[in-house]
């Protein structure tokens, strides 16, 4: 009986530590708080230009800097057993460590890593029931867009002069491949490749995105006229897109997937 108090009391005391954590990115964020994780968050990096879900919840963690700037005094006055860092934070790596603090790094540049990172998540927060089924639904939803293809070829340009566009390995580009558009973008080398308008041209995309630093459409084309002559600008299936909510790696960029698959269809 003795025994098994002390094996007990060992489980108590050392079986149920949660590991608490300064998360440093917004799609970990909001996928912690899907997955019921809230409570081991000690403090985030705040953004300056949008919002973090569930934002009523978001805007009352204790912050450790900006998302682009966090603070690696505040991070270890902290002393959390684990910091996830953004791809703006990679830096923070080794100074965190000679302080003996974790870090880990969840890259989400296609829907794909984001199923992972769920995965990863549900382990360290010890709710891996709960991310299966996130898992897994985000994958149904998905398959459901693969299984009704657009069947269209298209472009994401995000930058008016030089003409800069989203190349398949990036959350952009995925979504392209998830809904069935041919990205004419696919096989150029880099994530930051720059088109010339007679590219675009020759590849004469049926479909045109764009966003980021582009705002004006008139603008986009008024300095790269030759685009006025491709099938997309033609047929008027030239669209604005929120490109913030299509780089953020969370479960819910299937809202703006559907958002935009449905642009398109409404627009035939």
């Amino acid at each position: 009986m003795k025994k098994m108090l002390l094996f007990l009391c060992l489980i108590c005391t050392f079986g149920i530590t949660k590991q608490m954590l300064v998360i440093l990115d917004p799609a970990i964020i909001e996928i912690t708080y899907m997955l019921g994780g809230e409570d081991r968050i000690l403090a985030i990096a705040k953004m300056q230009s949008s919002q973090i879900y569930p934002k009523e919840k978001t805007s009352k963690l204790k912050s450790v800097g900006t998302f682009s700037n966090p603070s690696l005094e505040k991070i270890i006055a902290l002393k959390p057993d684990i910091v996830i860092l953004s791809s703006y934070s990679l830096n923070l790596e080794n100074n965190l460590k000679r302080f003996g603090i974790k870090t880990l790094y969840l890259k989400a540049d296609t829907l794909k890593e984001i199923g992972q990172n769920i995965q990863e998540m549900g382990k360290i927060l010890d709710k891996e029931p709960e991310a299966t089924k996130l898992k897994n639904d985000f994958e149904k939803k998905l398959q459901g867009f693969k299984e009704n293809p657009l069947n269209k070829k298209g472009v994401f340009i995000y930058s008016v002069s030089p003409l800069m566009v989203f190349p398949n390995n990036t959350l952009p580009g995925s979504v392209f491949e998830a809904i069935g558009i041919k990205n004419i973008a696919a096989n150029l080398p880099g994530k930051k490749p720059i088109l010339s308008q007679e590219y675009i041209l020759k590849s004469n995309p049926e479909i045109i995105f764009y966003g980021l630093r582009v705002q004006n459409q008139d603008e986009l084309f008024s300095t790269n006229p030759l685009l006025n002559q491709t099938k997309a600008s033609q047929d008027k299936e030239v669209f604005y897109i929120d490109t913030y909510s299509l780089l953020r790696g969370t479960p819910r960029i299937l809202d703006n997937i559907d958002k935009i698959y449905h642009k398109i269809l409404d627009s035939k």
